[in-house]
């Protein structure tokens, strides 16, 4: 016999266990010992269980539930949290607990899609010692961009450019050159982010891409929480370091790049919200400078404002700046110029290849007027405040549409403006450029439209208010009297409708109940002369076929024969026909309802279907009841003992419960019988077609008194049944009517 090595002893064990649990492993392949072997696999081949047994070293451990593990092949995401979901994890909490980066580590799992790249789940792990991390590969930005160095450690030099604090580390933006991302750093990697802003750095650690439902990359970062992980290569330039340019010079040709660094510049504001962006003005250029820092700032402050140049807007702005104060000077006048003409004069200069003149607008202080259309807040910024604009006849454009936006939550005169109204509106000029559908289809960027971002309530002047008539008031009016006039004739029409309709309906329910009311004591009667008939023929016979037994058994022990078992088995089945044969003519021979209370009818009823049972037969009653027409009741006393006989004989109940309540004399009767028996499954019970007509029945009679019934059991929890019957004021002259048979009442139809 053949002995596995003592190595491969956890493996097989983990295979054999999930063999047994789920069957996931489709069949008894090899175990795949590469991390590359199992990155390799599709996603459908993922998805099928592929037995892993690898050994690697942990590069990442954020928790005890997901990390990262590479050999020297590749390196993959390790999912205990899924494992643990799926019940294939039957190794040791406590060492799964304690896995940390550098630890050397034997799974044995199996594959799964994941849900981007392929991952292991472990079903054991075992920690063999400690080992230097694996050596990173450089970056290669077709390769990360993409997500093919996904879980992978890599190594990276660029300019961290900004930060963003988290509540177990911190987020560093970093430009590469080419290409900007995000680094994930634990708190001990980056004590003060602060400091490493401009900084030149390189930083090695684990890939790690982001994606969205269809399992699509959008995006990469990398991830480390390894102090030694992270080299300040070139601290950060001081103040005086940074270069200062002109605000119309911050991207402009130059021969050799300047590398991805923070530039100074000055200005004097124009506009700022504390915390988001401010806008600085120097003679004829302004630029939009974004910013974490809530100084307070306010127009005809001076300052100097160091950041890096962004060109996401298509346009020069200053992000994640930091801003010194220089004093005050004086703010530069609005001009007065129309939408229109700035987006010409853009368009003009892009036609020509040049730039514009005298200078482009953004961010630029300027007055027009312009028609309202609307005033609206935006639904995920509830300080925004934002107009929709309208400028008739404009040369070459017909009507132009724009937006006029208010950062400030307190305002509310805004929302008081009507539609229509002339205004006069000073703001900062925010541009909007036109994107190619690729970077192939054009060469230069047109601004197609612009918003206004106004510094407060009183940059907007109502020049002239609407006309309360305007064409769509008086629309509106018009419309509202054409609409309660043919409200009023289609309200006449579907009144005489609605009363034809309930004057038919009622002649329909009183014929129906008058049919009920025969119906029942045509019924009760007929079952009384079958009960008579039956009384009067099968017990005799029945009777006669014992004493001929008697003969038979009297005549073999005359011959010394003793009484054979079969002739035993046959008295006895005729004592048993004998009896049910009395049941079902007690059960069709009805007693009659007359001088009889119905309180009383019900407990006789009740006191009869207990016979022969030991189970507990509770009734109650509440309401006036005893002046509830024969047929109604007749019909209510026959649903009783139905559902009393389900209970007793197919649910074997130890208790149950009769109710029978109604709040007024012409409000409906509830009727409720429970019981704690075996209960059913609904919809599996025996039916017409098996031959049973119990709850077909009951059901009959409800509905033919213009009720309901509704049956609710489960397996173990017994059954309850609740009927809903109406009450009619004509039902005590259906009672009285003398061309209708004697009203009965009788068992429950049989099964």
């Amino acid at each position: 016999m053949i002995r596995p090595p003592l190595a491969c002893l956890p493996a097989l064990t983990a295979f054999a266990i999930l063999a047994v649990q789920g069957g996931e492993l489709a069949s008894a392949a090899e175990p795949l010992t590469r991390i590359a072997d199992v990155r390799t696999l599709t996603r459908e081949q993922a998805a099928q269980a592929r037995p892993v047994h690898v050994r690697g070293v942990v590069t990442w451990s954020s928790s005890s539930e997901t990390f990262a593990v590479q050999d020297d092949s590749a390196g993959i995401w390790v999912s205990l949290n899924d494992a643990r979901s799926r019940k294939l994890w039957r190794g040791d909490n406590l060492a799964a607990g304690q896995v940390r980066e550098g630890m050397e580590v034997e799974i044995n799992g199996v594959s799964d899609r994941g849900g981007y790249a392929p991952v292991i789940l472990p079903v054991t792990l075992r920690v063999l010692g400690l080992r230097p991390q694996p050596p990173p590969r450089p970056l290669e930005p077709a390769r990360f961009f993409s997500g093919a160095d996904d879980c992978q450690r890599v190594e990276v030099r660029g300019t961290v450019q900004g930060f963003q604090r988290l509540p177990n580390g911190v987020n560093l933006v970093i430009n590469a050159d080419p290409g900007r991302f995000t680094a994930q750093l634990s708190r001990q990697v980056a004590p003060d982010p602060a400091a490493l802003v401009d900084a030149e750095i390189r930083l090695r650690g684990v890939a790690a891409t982001r994606f969205n439902s269809r399992g699509e990359a959008t995006g990469s970062r990398v991830i480390t929480s390894l102090a030694s992980d992270l080299v300040v290569e070139k601290p950060p330039p001081t103040s005086d370091e940074v270069p200062q340019v002109s605000l119309d010079h911050l991207l402009p040709f130059r021969a050799e790049p300047t590398g991805p660094h923070r530039v100074r510049v000055e200005g004097t504001v124009t506009f700022s919200l504390p915390g988001k962006f401010f806008y600085l003005q120097e003679g004829e250029c302004a630029v939009r400078v974004e910013t974490n820092s809530i100084m307070p700032l306010k127009p005809g402050d001076r300052v100097q404002a160091a950041g890096f140049v962004d060109i996401s807007r298509l346009i020069g702005t200053l992000r994640d700046a930091t801003v010194q104060p220089l004093g005050a000077a004086s703010l530069p006048e609005p001009v007065a110029i129309s939408p229109e003409e700035i987006l010409a004069i853009n368009e003009d200069a892009m036609e020509a290849k040049q730039v514009a003149r005298p200078y482009d607008y953004d961010g630029h202080l300027i007055r027009c007027r312009a028609r309202l259309l609307a005033v609206q807040s935006e639904p995920h910024f509830s300080d925004l405040s934002i107009l929709t604009l309208e400028r008739n006849n404009t040369p070459g454009r017909g009507k132009l549409l724009f937006r006029a936006l208010l950062h400030d939550a307190r305002t509310r005169r805004l929302e008081s403006l009507r539609p229509g109204s002339d205004l006069e509106l000073t703001g900062l000029v925010q541009l909007e450029y036109e994107r190619g559908e690729s970077p192939l289809q054009t060469t230069r960027t047109i601004p197609v439209n612009l918003d206004l971002i106004l510094r407060n309530e009183a940059d907007v002047v109502v020049i002239r208010e609407p006309s309360w008539w305007t064409a769509g008031h008086l629309t509106a009016v018009l419309a509202a009297v054409m609409l309660a006039l043919g409200g009023a004739l289609l309200w006449n029409v579907q009144l005489k409708r609605q009363v034809r309709k309930k004057s038919r309906l009622l002649s329909q329910e009183k014929d129906a109940r008058r049919d009920a009311a025969m119906e029942f004591r045509t019924t009760m009667r007929e079952r009384n002369r079958l009960a008579a008939n039956l009384h009067d023929t099968l017990p005799q016979t029945m009777s006669a076929i014992g004493l001929q037994l008697d003969a038979c058994e009297y005549s073999l022990r005359r011959q010394g024969i003793d009484s054979l078992p079969p002739l035993e088995m046959v008295r006895t089945m005729v004592g048993f026909a004998v009896n049910e044969l009395r049941g079902a003519v007690w059960e069709m021979r009805s007693f009659s309802l007359r001088g009889r209370s119905f309180s009383a009818a019900l407990q006789a009823v009740v006191e009869r279907a207990g016979v022969g049972h030991s189970a507990e037969i509770s009734v109650h009653t509440h309401g006036p009841l005893e002046g509830i027409p024969e047929f109604v009741s007749g019909n209510l006393l026959l649903i009783v003992q139905e559902a009393l006989r389900n209970a007793l004989q197919h649910g074997k109940a130890e208790k149950i419960s009769v109710e029978i309540s109604s709040a007024a004399a012409a409000a409906p009767i509830r009727l409720v019988v429970a019981d704690d028996g075996a209960g059913f499954v609904l919809g599996s019970q025996n039916g017409p077609e098996q031959g049973h007509y119990g709850i077909v029945g009951m059901r009959e009679r409800a509905e033919r008194l213009g009720g309901s019934l509704h049956v609710e059991s489960s397996p173990g929890n017994g059954t309850r049944i609740v009927v809903e019957v109406s009450q009619d004021a004509d039902d005590s002259d259906l009672a009285n009517e003398k061309n209708l048979p004697d009203s009965t009442i009788s068992g429950a139809d049989r099964k």
